[in-house]
């Protein structure tokens, strides 16, 4: 032989990785036969095919395995592990990928070549061999597996683009129901929650009350300290605000400085005191921005699903009206929509 097995071993390692396009350009010659095995190499090789050489089956079996090469021509009827029998374990192996196997055989029965294939042959060349038609039933072999590495190649592409899509896809829904500075439920999503809300309490009966809050003299942050402490003051407050509901309570941003907080199954009292408890948590809040410490206010104005009261945009203006209301009493405090007439023992939405 022309190389030594560790000779081999080294330059196939090194320069042809399994899945590069030179590995369809390196084949494994497997005859017990020295003779037949050196006039396979010279053959291969003045066709410009690297050639790896094992002279049985096992041996064979370890270098595929090893090196993770792609054509190989085998004798079908050797010592120790025969041609078939490394198809077979070839075909059985779950590391081994594609490999274009071609048996060289004396035997043309018609039962030994139907086994062959069987075996997992991919072709055949009846012994003694002719240099053409070996190199064109090899080169017929190239082509698969240079057309099935192009095919995976697109696969893959294709799997990259559509994890891609999906990443984008995610992101942009994210960003039309984020709000952006915030982080919170921007006013589009909010609304169709609420809807969806309003949807479910009317069918079962649940109470539904909403928060609507904006902070107090905001105006003077973005004139006093600019717009980037205004933003500062929104984030903190947004933070604040997300930290200090109960679970199934939902925070929105919905403009400007003003937020909504949909309060699910919550009678106009539950959510009387959440809007306190938030009034609170706000109030009790230092915002430290740079050298600053601001110190700010929360106005909140809510209202909850009952009588006179028959739709999603007038539970919204009901809130909204008593938001106005703890703003003509003096800011920092929370007013119901019903404070001005005796409440309902419950608040749910009439059917």
């Amino acid at each position: 032989m022309s190389e030594t097995r560790s000779d081999v071993d080294i330059q196939t390692d090194s320069a042809c990785p399994q899945g590069e396009g030179q590995n369809s350009r390196i084949v494994l010659a497997v005859d017990d036969d020295p003779f037949c095995l050196r006039l396979l190499e010279r053959h291969l090789q003045d066709d410009g095919y690297t050639v790896v050489t094992a002279s049985d089956g096992k041996e064979a079996l370890r270098i595929l395995l090893h090196q993770g090469l792609q054509l190989v021509v085998t004798d079908g009827m050797m010592p120790e592990m025969g041609g078939l029998d490394l198809c077979r374990a070839l075909r059985a192996h779950e590391g081994v990928g594609l490999v274009f196997i071609i048996v060289l055989t004396a035997n043309t029965n018609e039962d030994y070549l139907v086994e062959a294939f069987q075996a997992g042959a991919d072709d055949y060349v009846t012994k003694p061999f002719k240099k053409r038609e070996l190199l064109a039933r090899l080169r017929a072999g190239q082509r698969l597996l240079d057309l099935q590495r192009e095919l995976d190649k697109r696969t893959m592409e294709v799997h990259r683009m559509n994890a891609e899509l999906a990443v984008a896809n995610k992101k942009f829904a994210t960003l039309a129901t984020t709000d952006e500075l915030t982080g919170l439920v921007n006013r589009r999503d909010a609304m169709e929650r609420l809807n969806g809300y309003w949807a479910s309490a009317k069918r079962y009966g649940d109470p539904l009350s909403c928060i609507i809050l904006d902070i107090d003299h905001f105006k003077k942050f973005n004139d006093t300290y600019g717009h980037a402490v205004g933003d500062s003051v929104l984030r903190e407050t947004a933070h604040t605000l997300q930290a200090s509901v109960r679970r199934g309570e939902i925070v929105c941003r919905v403009g400007g400085e003003e937020f909504l907080v949909i309060c699910p199954k919550a009678t106009v009292e539950a959510a009387r005191k959440a809007a306190e408890r938030l009034r609170r948590t706000v109030a009790a809040r230092v915002i430290a921005d740079g050298q600053n410490e601001l110190s700010i206010t929360i106005s909140l104005g809510l209202a909850g699903a009952c009588d006179g009261i028959t739709s999603p945009d007038q539970l919204l203006k009901a809130a909204d009206d008593a938001l106005y209301a703890a703003k003509a009493a003096g800011r920092n405090c929370v007013r119901a929509a019903h404070d001005s007439t005796e409440a309902p023992a419950a608040s749910a939405i009439p059917s």
